[in-house]
C-alpha cells in the first residue's frame, strides 16, 4: 500500500461554539500504482482529509503512513519532499509566468534559484536548468501534445481554463520523486472535450510513470471510467470501499449520495 490512514479524527467548534465531529475515524489503505477515487457529499471532509495527508492541517488524531513511513503532522513542505504531489481544487498555472517557468518551479531541483550557487557554479547550474527544460518539454510532448511544446514561452494566463488544468496535471510529473498524487476535482469546471484528455493523463501517471493517485471527484461517469477503486466518505467514516463499479452500484451509495 502507498498510503494508510488509521483512525483519522477531526472536530471543530461551529459559530455557536458547538463541538462538531467532521471525521469520526477514517481508516483506509490506498494501493500502489492504481487510481482511487474519494467520493461523498459536499461538506463531508474530503478536502480536509487531503489537507491532513499533505500536511496543511495538523490538528487531528490518528496516523498517516506513506509507503511505510509515518508522516503524521509533518509540515506541508516536508510532506512534499517525502513524495506527495497535489493538484488543488481550481488550481491553475501561475498567470504571470510562462508555461516553461510554471513547469520548472515544480521541479524538486531548486539549484538555479540560489544566487550564490548560480554565481559560483554557473556551468553546473546552466546544465541543470537545461535538463529541467528538456524534461518539461518531454513531459508536455508525451503527456499532452507536441503543439504545447511550441507554446512554452506563453504566459500561463494566455491558456484557457481547461488547458491550464491539463498543463497543471502534467506539471506534477516534474516532481520525479513523487509517489502519490492527490487530485482535488481534476474535471471541475472543465469543458467536456478536455475531460477525456485528463483521463488519459491520469492513466499515464499510473500505467507509465508508476505513480499512485487519490482523487476527489464528483463526476461519477469519470470516476467509473478512470478509477480502479472507490472510497465513499459518509458521516465521517469510509462507509464503503472497493472496486469502483461495486461501490457506485451499491444501494446505500446510490441512495444517500447519488440520490437514485
Amino acid at each position: 500500500m502507498i498510503l494508510e490512514l488509521q483512525d483519522i479524527r477531526l472536530s471543530f467548534n461551529n459559530t455557536g461554539q458547538e463541538r462538531l465531529n467532521l471525521l469520526n475515524g477514517v481508516t483506509m489503505s490506498i494501493p500502489k500504482g492504481r487510481v482511487t477515487a474519494l467520493i461523498g457529499g459536499n461538506g463531508t471532509g474530503k478536502t480536509t482529509l487531503f489537507n491532513i495527508i499533505s500536511g496543511f492541517q495538523n490538528d487531528y488524531e490518528g496516523t498517516v503512513i506513506l509507503d511505510g513511513r509515518d508522516i503524521s503532522r509533518q509540515p506541508a513542505h516536508k510532506v512534499s519532499l517525502m513524495g506527495i504531489g497535489r493538484l488543488f481544487q481550481g488550481g491553475q498555472l501561475l498567470g504571470d509566468l510562462t508555461l516553461m517557468e510554471n513547469m520548472k518551479i515544480a521541479s524538486e531541483d531548486k539549484t538555479g534559484e540560489w544566487p550564490f550557487t548560480s554565481f559560483f557554479h554557473s556551468n553546473k547550474v546552466k546544465r541543470q536548468e537545461n535538463d529541467k527544460e528538456e524534461r518539461a518539454r518531454e513531459i508536455i510532448r508525451n503527456v499532452i501534445s507536441e503543439k504545447y511544446v511550441d507554446r512554452m514561452d506563453r504566459l500561463g494566463s494566455e491558456f484557457s481554463y481547461g488547458e491550464q488544468r491539463l498543463l497543471s496535471l502534467a506539471r506534477l510529473l516534474m516532481g520525479k520523486d513523487d509517489k502519490l498524487l492527490l487530485l482535488d476535482e481534476p474535471t471541475s469546471g472543465v469543458n467536456p472535450r478536455y475531460i477525456s484528455l485528463i483521463q488519459q493523463i491520469i492513466r499515464k501517471m499510473t500505467d507509465e510513470e508508476g505513480l499512485s493517485v487519490l482523487m476527489i471527484e464528483h463526476n461519477m461517469h469519470f470516476v467509473s471510467e478512470v478509477a480502479d477503486y472507490c472510497a465513499f466518505l459518509n458521516e465521517g467514516i469510509i462507509a464503503k470501499y472497493g472496486k469502483s463499479g461495486e461501490v457506485l452500484s451499491d444501494p446505500e451509495v446510490r441512495s444517500s449520495y447519488l440520490g437514485l
